[in-house]
């Protein structure tokens, strides 16, 4: 996710960065067209704001899933529902901008339209936001953006594994009773009037197995943690 978020942020600087000139290159596609000219004075305000919106939606998605990633990253189960409701967002913005502009980039969903009529009928003027930058703009934003898709959807998969659920619900492995001496050796402890763990005592618990498992704490200094936590062996 952070390479992806990455490349958004890149996407998103390149649309900003073309906005200046966003709205002559309109202004020349629509004198191309049927449509009136002068329906360009209408158009102006949107074409010179629509850049500008486009870069800022990447730019929020961007950080998004930087935030996402992090919090996958530190185990937290609330970032991964969160995670899979970003993407599938992502993802459908990605389809729609491809089915209607042929890139799945943000940018895809943005266009700029304006129509005319005359004696001789109605003419319309319909055009989506790349298509108004160059070409190497296009092909790099689009191939990312479908490496984006593919890559978000692997990330969808990963997080759906049944390792992914023993990382963010790790299994807590019961601590065994001490042993306590009676006539002829050693017996059990009886454990009826044991305290059970409190909701607090479980999720330090659970951060403590994740850090272990990732090798953060030595075991030696699991243990410690451990036995500090629940005040026990």
């Amino acid at each position: 996710m952070t390479v992806v978020a990455v490349g958004y942020l890149a996407d998103a600087v390149a649309v900003a960065a073309g906005a200046a000139a966003y709205p002559d290159r309109v202004r020349e596609a629509l004198n191309a067209s049927e449509v009136d000219p002068r329906a360009f004075d209408a158009l102006k305000p949107v074409a010179s704001a629509l850049p500008y919106v486009a870069a800022l939606i990447t730019a929020v998605a961007a950080l998004v899933l930087l935030g996402l990633a992090a919090s996958v990253r530190a185990g937290h189960f609330a970032g991964r529902i969160i995670a899979w409701i970003a993407i599938g967002l992502s993802l459908t913005c990605g389809f729609c901008g491809l089915t209607q502009a042929g890139t799945p980039a943000f940018s895809g969903i943005a266009y700029v339209s304006a129509f005319s009529r005359d004696a001789s009928g109605t003419y319309t003027f319909y055009q989506r936001l790349p298509a108004a930058y160059p070409p190497a703009y296009r092909y790099l934003s689009g191939g990312f953006a479908l490496f984006a898709m593919l890559a978000l959807i692997v990330v969808v998969v990963l997080l759906a594994r049944p390792s992914a659920n023993r990382f963010f619900r790790p299994v807590i492995q019961p601590t065994p009773p001490p042993a306590t001496p009676y006539l002829g050796g050693w017996a059990p402890a009886p454990v009826a009037g044991a305290a059970r763990p409190t909701d607090d005592q479980v999720s330090q618990l659970s951060l403590l197995v994740r850090q272990h498992q990732r090798g953060e704490l030595t075991d030696e200094e699991f243990i410690a943690a451990r036995q500090q936590l629940l005040g026990g062996p």
